[in-house]
């Protein structure tokens, strides 16, 4: 029997996509040289870090052909402009919107990174949605618990001997215990990019765009090696990982003066829990190589083994 210490697993996030939402940009709400903005609704439902798609709609809601002319065109890759656009959003304490090509910078914040702004022809009706993006390590985990439940229905009948039970749906819930922390700590991959347990605290509060997550819970991380130490070869780069999406229900912070500042969230599952053992991969593999990397994928991309 092969045993495995707690330190081998772990916790990787990722943003669950949410409905679309709709709000009215206003000249007035446009800084250009600060290179924020804001809705005019002020409950824009966003946080640091989301993967934002932002598109130029009219009153009913339904896409049009004009651009999104507040966002100056090297906000695109191609230099021009359109009238939708992805990009990672950094949100102030005045809840105002800075956009960025990738998540790093989003965080950082700086308005030299940030993509320009320029004065629009007027007002501007817009829909906007959280994307999925790639999962992120949640950096200074202390534990998990997932836990699974199957309910159970009777369908006894009047002169039964005995009860006649059947089982139907699975649940699921648990608890993340992680440090406090407003900036990422170290995971145990230091190449993997890494989330703060700050970012579960803000999405709790979120009110239009929910509170779920996507949640991959690693019992075995890649290059983690048993005790007994029975399993070799590319076994070893395997992953063991639970699977599901969740919508956080409770997060509090545990305060102690002799310990370090704890954060304790709790979830409960929304949908199928899957555990997977499988190769953790960024990239799709051809059959021959090499080069044999031929289509970039997110953290959880198709592989296709090449044969020895």
């Amino acid at each position: 029997m092969a045993i495995w210490l707690g330190s081998a697993g772990g916790i990787s996030l990722g943003r669950t996509p949410t409905e679309r939402t709709y709000g009215t940009i206003q000249p007035s709400g446009i800084d250009v040289a600060a290179k924020r903005f804001g809705f005019e609704e002020l409950d824009h439902g966003l946080i640091t870090g989301d993967r934002v798609w932002i598109r130029r709609v009219d009153a009913n809601g339904d896409p049009v052909a004009a651009a999104l002319d507040f966002v100056a065109s090297s906000g695109w890759v191609d230099g021009v402009q359109h009238n939708d656009g992805r990009w990672f959003v950094n949100v102030d304490a005045m809840s105002s919107l800075r956009l960025f090509r990738t998540w790093r910078e989003a965080l950082a914040g700086s308005a030299s990174a940030a993509i320009a702004l320029q004065a629009p022809s007027g007002s501007c009706r817009v829909s906007y949605e959280v994307e999925s993006s790639d999962d992120r390590c949640l950096a200074q985990t202390v534990s998990w618990v997932l836990n699974t439940d199957r309910e159970v229905a009777d369908f006894s009948s009047l002169g039964d001997g005995f009860r006649q039970r059947m089982g139907t749906m699975v649940s699921g819930s648990g608890e993340l215990d992680c440090l406090f922390d407003f900036t990422a700590g170290l995971c145990a991959d230091e190449t993997a990019e890494e989330e703060s347990s700050v970012y579960l605290h803000r999405l709790i509060l979120r009110q239009d765009v929910g509170a779920t997550f996507r949640g991959v819970f690693l019992l075995k991380q890649s290059a983690a090696i048993p005790i007994s130490g029975l399993i070799s070869g590319r076994d070893q780069e395997r992953q063991l990982f639970y699977a599901a999406d969740c919508v956080i229900t409770e997060v509090g912070t545990e305060l102690s003066a002799t310990e370090a500042i704890h954060s304790k969230i709790k979830f409960v599952t929304t949908g199928p829990i899957q555990l997977l053992l499988d190769f953790p991969s960024s990239y799709l593999l051809q059959e021959s190589g090499p080069p044999d990397r031929v289509l970039q994928e997110t953290d959880f991309g198709i592989l296709l083994e090449v044969a020895d």
